[in-house]
């Protein structure tokens, strides 16, 4: 093992479960190492099949086809004190 191996594991000490946990799922999601599958806290962070990545939102309908969010400019400026 490394010495940056050994500083990593030295740095997940005294992390509670669930922090452990978002560390995981963001190692498989993003780093994919080999072997991710293998040894999980929970099985559900392993099915790559049912992993939506962050920010993907493919195939929703946020916001109405007809909607103009144009027309709400003043309205948006005047929430956050912005003089137009």
């Amino acid at each position: 093992m490394s010495a940056l191996q050994r500083q990593v594991i030295q740095s997940l000490n005294g992390l509670s479960d669930d922090n452990l946990e978002f560390l995981l799922d963001m190692i498989q999601r993003f780093m994919n190492p080999a072997g991710a599958g293998e040894n999980t806290l929970n099985s559900a962070t392993t099915d790559r099949n049912s992993i939506r990545r962050i920010g993907s939102l493919e195939g929703w309908d946020l916001i109405d086809a007809d909607y103009d969010i144009d027309e709400c400019n003043d309205e948006i400026a005047e929430m956050f004190g912005i003089m137009c």
